[in-house]
């Protein structure tokens, strides 16, 4: 059945049956209650690719991610297809990973899909060849971009970030309030830097000489999360006598946690801990792991909101930056 049946069957115009199907206010509550009656009966659902051509609009937006196993990219995939939904849009998603290749073929993709507006997860789209593939592409087609910051500004594209030098102070100084000592940063080696990583490094760096009187920044880094990793981490906190750790990344804090607890190390009496991402897991270890809550339903909404003021012509904030949260729960 499509529409010119169901025009035939209820005794109805196709373009009456149009406006019912497209949910428009200027139909009689008699042919609405008709139309609505025969879709129904007939298990009528309208085609998409149609009603966009019909309406000029695919009410279709594309959300890309690097890795959707990683808590911020799901949570945020899973955020933002929400917001979408009850927005009245559907959703194609991408996961691209880091390869430039692969985001630029993704990106294509999204493009001969005729969406309406794209949104980005994470900090590998704002490398600078692919950022200027997207302020081009911006021309035509509105974005948003969650963990992004870059100085090729656009008025078509909307960039969320959280503040992760003042997350990183307010970890620092709970460090030093809690009587620690000798803080220890631990880092994931990606194989390349991150605006985030080094927004990161930075904070936790200024936040030892605002609150330590002889600070002495010390970074270990780990290539992957492979248990044997966290093995020579373990021996290089005994060998130097770091008394608190700050994690870039809560999975690491995790892995860590259980190892160092099993090793027969007490958590915090013997080290103080702290994440980054307040992930789900940070709540079921012996003892919950403090973390740094990105607030990705703030990005999200920031995001959502403000790239459809661009989609509707409005002036709208291009370049946002919000507060992280440091959760404090029973590892300092």
């Amino acid at each position: 059945m499509d529409i010119y049946d169901i025009a035939k069957a209820s005794g109805y115009s196709t373009a009456t049956v149009s406006r019912v199907i497209n949910k428009q206010n200027n139909v009689s509550k008699k042919a609405k209650e008709k139309i609505e009656k025969v879709i129904k009966e007939n298990g009528y659902t309208p085609n998409r690719i149609a009603r966009s051509l019909a309406k000029k609009s695919s009410e279709l937006i594309g959300i890309m991610v690097p890795d959707i196993r990683k808590y911020f990219e799901s949570q945020s995939a899973y955020e933002l297809e929400r917001r979408l939904e009850s927005s009245g849009y559907s959703t194609l998603l991408c996961v691209t990973t880091d390869d430039l290749i692969k985001k630029r073929s993704y990106l294509d993709l999204l493009l001969e899909n005729q969406v309406e507006a794209i949104i980005g997860v994470g900090s590998t789209y704002e490398q600078e060849e692919f950022y200027k593939t997207l302020v081009e592409v911006s021309k035509d087609i509105p974005m948003a971009m969650l963990n992004v910051s870059s100085t090729m500004a656009s008025d078509r594209i909307v960039n969320v970030y959280i503040d992760e030098i003042d997350a990183m102070d307010q970890a620092v100084k709970l460090f030093k309030e809690k009587g620690y000592k000798k803080p220890l940063y631990v880092s994931l080696d990606r194989g390349f830097v991150t605006r985030s990583y080094v927004a990161k490094k930075a904070g936790f760096i200024e936040g030892l000489y605002r609150y330590y009187e002889k600070p002495n920044f010390v970074e270990y880094k780990l290539t992957s999360h492979e248990v044997s990793e966290f093995d020579g981490l373990i021996d290089f906190i005994g060998k130097n006598n770091f008394d608190c750790i700050q994690f870039e990344l809560d999975s690491l804090a995790v892995i860590f946690y259980k190892l160092y607890v099993n090793s027969g190390h007490k958590v915090p009496g013997d080290l103080g801990l702290i994440g980054f991402d307040n992930i789900d897991a940070t709540n079921f270890t012996n003892q919950t792991i403090t973390s740094i809550d990105q607030r990705i339903d703030k990005q999200v909404d920031l995001a959502v909101s403000n790239l459809f003021k661009i989609m509707k012509g409005e002036e709208a904030s291009n370049n946002i930056m919000v507060k992280a949260k440091l959760v404090e729960k029973e590892t300092v």
